[in-house]
């Protein structure tokens, strides 16, 4: 009997580059503490990692920090991981840069943090994302 094996590049590949795996450091939330819904449909407190880009895993925060995490916003600092997909997603090249995050939309009765602000910290740059909504 073979063994078929499937590899599916781009998401594994942007995960392994992350070093993340869903809900490491992530508390389980109650009723109403904030929470960010992760590309698996999970509601996180304080994750170490969010994915922004769900379907291809392009773009993401690693090792994030968090200074405050409460209804009226969480704040915190990581590292950006941008996929550039030239010529293609599977062939572009990763950079890594330094980021603020900041998250709000929490509100009753999810208490789902729904929007959020990437700053990178060399550019001044900002990027918005809307967050999974579970």
């Amino acid at each position: 009997m073979s063994k078929v094996v499937l590899l599916i590049g781009i998401s594994c590949t942007a995960w392994v580059a992350l070093g993340s795996t869903v809900g490491i450091g992530s508390a389980v939330a109650d009723e109403s503490t904030p929470v960010v819904v992760d590309c698996g449909g999970h509601s996180l407190v304080e994750p170490q990692s969010i994915v922004f880009t769900c379907a291809d895993a392009t773009w993401a925060v690693d090792k994030i920090i968090w200074t405050s995490w409460s209804v009226d916003g969480a704040m915190g600092t990581g590292i950006e991981y941008l996929r550039s997909c030239v010529p293609n997603c599977a062939q572009g090249s990763a950079t890594y840069s330094p980021v603020t995050i900041s998250l709000t939309g929490a509100a009753a009765p999810y208490f789902r943090h729904t929007d959020a602000v990437v700053t990178n910290e060399n550019t001044g740059r900002s990027e918005n994302s809307s967050l999974p909504h579970g």
